[in-house]
């Protein structure tokens, strides 16, 4: 079974898009830190804490040891917040492939030799997995880049003129 981390940022864009529910159905094991859990506002947040409770998302509570562990990955890289390095943190313990669109965290999770995913990939996914249709993760990328354009727009393109085609299910890896 394949681990994943995920950093707040991931799961707000799908919170945004209403894909919590076909994301926690794709068969992975799902972790996110309980630092990363608090800094999801958003008006469906506690969508998530049905996940929890079903077991589909494991959540990390941190022993004072651990804490201290983060807190020198803080000190060690100061462009990571304190739930930044918690997802680093969990990653390195679970040997887990890390999902987040935060750039500062990705580049020092490929430093640290963790593996990185971001939304896209999800929604390769998604598509690769028959949770969602071309059409809809269409509808669904173009209305995360309306309230949330930090996504790479030449990445986005390429998909959005791809999930336009009929085409064979395809995986991106980066």
């Amino acid at each position: 079974m394949i681990l994943l981390v995920n950093d707040a940022s991931i799961l707000i864009d799908l919170l945004k898009a209403d894909l919590i529910e076909p994301f926690f159905q794709l068969e992975y094991e799902l972790h996110v830190s309980d630092l990363v859990a608090n800094e999801v506002q958003e008006e469906n947040a506690a969508d998530l804490d049905a996940f929890v409770r079903d077991g589909k998302l494991k959540k990390k509570t941190f022993d004072f040891e651990e804490l201290m562990a983060i807190q020198l990955l803080e000190v060690q890289h100061k462009a990571l917040s304190v739930p930044d390095c918690s997802c680093l943190y969990l990653s390195q313990k679970l040997s887990a492939t890390l999902l987040t669109g935060d750039a500062p965290l990705r580049r020092i999770a490929e430093q640290n030799k963790i593996p990185v995913h971001g939304l896209l990939w999800v929604f390769d996914e998604l598509i690769n997995h028959d949770r969602i249709s071309r059409k809809t993760a269409s509808a669904k990328l173009k209305h995360i880049l309306s309230v949330n354009p930090r996504l790479p727009a030449k990445e986005c393109n390429k998909r959005l003129l791809k999930w336009r085609k009929n085409g064979k299910k395809f995986s991106v890896f980066f």
